[in-house]
């Protein structure tokens, strides 16, 4: 018996609720951590920085030699040395002396303010300060950027350059991070033709091969090309066991209701339980999820139309956020609400996925328009459009000034 169409939420529900188990955790160089997902919190085993130092180029003083400074009335002090980066001033500043200091030296013991080289005027061994300093002004306190014992980046995060940065000014070279998720990318169709080929007449190029291959990468998971299946049970079966064995098997077409369909036919054959076939989402419709496997061993079965933007929107709102699930990630997509500029025609109970391009009013005002067309067989509005507009099931025929939800591709 065929399943019942389902809303995009319970969908996604589904999905979820099959996808919450922690993958394996490796260590990976530093260098090489990069859009990895952190497996285990990261503790600071010290200060950064580990000394009080100065925050620019100029003096180290005493903030209460300098109470009465001002540019009609330079303050003098005499100048007893100097601290630089990696190369620190052994001395202990007495009332009415200054250091010379440049940007990250260290502040000897003893001075408690950098007033900036600008502000002072130096000759013969005497520095003439023209204005008053408060406690503390231009040093950066031990600490002041991570405190020892504090977790400075949380599991589940995926790492950028700036977390780099940090492990790096920590010590941390071997970062702890969840497996990638193996995925299994197989195209389906008589029709389909590999990318440097020419295709015959009816045929066409694989175009959503190579961009799930990209968007799995991009998101963290690890892409496995299964190739082309023919129209052909046979040869449909053999790659498909061949994808159950990865953490995620995602097919293109084969999946809606003509006579050479035969993905969701063979798939149960297989062993697949089918969660469900069928959201009230545009476009998309016909997506297929299903498991198979138990616990540690679960496979996530993604049935994805074979229209292009079908594809890759199906692979947006379920496939990706499985993988964050698989991962562990706390990172969720970026939405926002900008004032639509056109008129979005809208009647059905449908979520509608549109294809956007977001910009700003002069005003600053965040503002979106479709990208054109919204066949779901255009993939150059895909390659056009920076977010999605999603218009939920309740809404109607969207007019220019609507404010409507946007998704940051």
């Amino acid at each position: 018996m065929p399943l019942a169409m389902i809303d995009f939420a319970d969908a996604l529900r589904i999905i979820l609720d099959n996808s919450r188990r922690g993958l394996p955790v490796e260590t990976v160089p530093l260098v090489l951590s990069l859009g990895r997902t952190l497996a285990a919190p990261i503790i600071a085993g010290e200060n950064i920085p580990p000394a009080p130092n100065s925050a620019m180029d100029g003096f180290a003083v005493r903030a209460e030699d300098l109470t009465e400074a001002s540019p009609e009335h330079p303050v003098r002090l005499r100048v007893i040395g100097e601290s630089a980066a990696g190369k620190t001033f052994d001395g202990m500043p007495a009332p009415g002396d200054a250091v010379r200091i440049m940007t990250g030296g260290l502040v000897p013991e003893g001075a408690n303010a950098v007033v900036e080289v600008e502000a002072t005027s130096e000759a013969d061994g005497i520095v003439e300060v023209r204005r008053s300093l408060r406690v503390g002004e231009a040093v950066r306190t031990a600490g002041e950027d991570v405190r020892a014992g504090s977790t400075v980046i949380e599991p589940g995060k995926r790492i950028t350059p700036g977390d780099i940065g940090v492990l790096a000014s920590l010590g941390v070279v071997n970062v702890p991070v969840r497996v990638k998720p193996k995925v299994g990318i197989l195209s389906t169709g008589n029709e389909i033709v590999e990318p440097f080929r020419t295709p015959s007449p009816g045929g066409v190029r694989n175009s959503t091969g190579p961009a799930l291959y990209a968007a799995c990468t991009e998101i963290g998971a690890e892409p496995i090309d299964l190739g082309i299946a023919r129209d052909d049970r046979d040869e449909l079966e053999e790659k498909l066991e061949e994808g159950l064995r990865y953490d995620i098997l995602l097919t293109t077409g084969g999946v809606s209701a003509g006579a050479y369909d035969f993905v969701q036919q063979v798939l149960p054959a297989l062993g697949v339980e089918v969660k469900f076939h069928g959201v009230r989402i545009k476009p998309g419709k016909p997506v297929l999820f299903g498991i198979m496997g138990e616990a540690e061993h679960l496979t996530l079965v993604f049935g994805l139309p074979g229209n292009p933007v079908s594809t890759l929107v199906g692979f947006r709102q379920f496939v990706a956020p499985a993988v964050a699930a698989l991962l562990g990630q706390t990172d969720a997509p970026l939405r926002m609400r900008a004032a639509l500029q056109n008129t979005i025609r809208k009647r059905d109970d449908k979520r509608h996925f549109v294809r956007g391009i977001l910009g700003a009013a002069p005003d600053g005002t965040l503002t979106v328009s479709t990208t054109g067309t919204q066949s779901s067989g255009a993939m150059s509005s895909m390659s056009r459009a920076n977010c999605l507009i999603i218009l939920d099931e309740q809404s109607g025929e969207a007019s220019p000034g609507t404010m409507v939800e946007v998704e940051l591709l």
